[in-house]
């Protein structure tokens, strides 16, 4: 025969065993809880992240900008047209761009266009591309042709960034 203190420590011992834990309803709104917050931050956190490439890239690209108006003004005009990297302006030891600057999505090389003089005593032009396709919703305040105006804005029908002296960046 078993004690009474014994028959009263396994009915503590079911009390305790019926109250640890939590219940199926407690447990559903945690997760609900937790989905409507991953709901609201993975999207921001996602444009975020394509935000900053698109601002890697901008500043790549006057760093490169920057390279080729100093090399422009110790050789009185601009490198051949190229991909830009450090061979572009005389080799590895240039004083103008030392390392090869990439796209922020795919890691490739920009491309360097010269553009002919128009007019005696007009100097030459380039134009830099990008060739990274961004989400275009992170392009929507640039101008959506070179020359264009800020009326004419990219919206979301530009996906590639550019950068021309005269006219700055624009998107395609």
């Amino acid at each position: 025969m078993t004690s009474l203190s014994s028959v009263a420590d396994r009915v503590d011992a079911a009390d305790r065993s019926s109250e640890a834990g939590f219940t199926l309803v407690e447990l559903m709104v945690v997760v609900a809880i937790i989905a409507l917050l991953a709901a609201v931050v993975i999207p921001n956190f996602v444009h975020a992240r394509a935000q900053a490439a698109v601002s890697q890239t901008e500043a790549n690209m006057k760093q490169i900008a920057t390279a080729l108006e100093l090399y422009y003004g110790d050789n009185q005009g601009y490198p051949a047209s190229g991909t830009v990297n450090p061979t572009l302006f005389g080799g590895a030891n240039n004083p103008y761009l030392t390392s090869t600057p990439a796209n922020a999505l795919t890691r490739q090389p920009y491309t360097y266009v010269l553009t002919a003089a128009t007019a005696a005593g007009v100097p030459p032009t380039y134009t830099l591309t990008d060739p990274g396709a961004y989400d275009p919703t992170t392009l929507q305040n640039l101008p959506k042709s070179k020359g264009g105006t800020t009326a004419t804005l990219c919206a979301t029908a530009c996906k590639t960034i550019n950068y021309d002296p005269q006219d700055g960046f624009y998107g395609e």
